[in-house]
């Protein structure tokens, strides 16, 4: 892998981490939304939210897309991340 492959290898698993938190910010949403299913400024930031992510997995996807040699499609494993999985169990805390 070369420096250019790397820097694209390094973006991708950012954007990948960065969209498994936006999912669990969308649960939170989401469950907000039930509470109260007419909060508008909760609909807003669900919304929102949403094109974000879809924005953010476009990206990953056109990224993996022009990678030589690797799948198109890889999601990221926040188990498999240990300083992920550790930051995790410490905002349980």
């Amino acid at each position: 892998m070369n420096d250019a492959e790397a820097v694209v290898a390094r973006r991708i698993a950012f954007l990948e981490r960065e969209l498994d938190r936006m999912g669990s910010t969308a649960a939170d949403l989401e469950d907000d939304l039930r509470l109260n299913p007419t909060d508008e400024q909760a609909r807003q930031r669900l919304t929102a939210l949403y094109a974000v992510a879809g924005d953010t997995w476009s990206k990953i996807q056109e990224l993996r897309a022009g990678q030589v040699g690797h799948h198109a499609v890889i999601h990221f494993d926040r188990h498999a991340d240990a300083a992920a999985e550790r930051s995790w169990r410490q905002a349980l805390v």
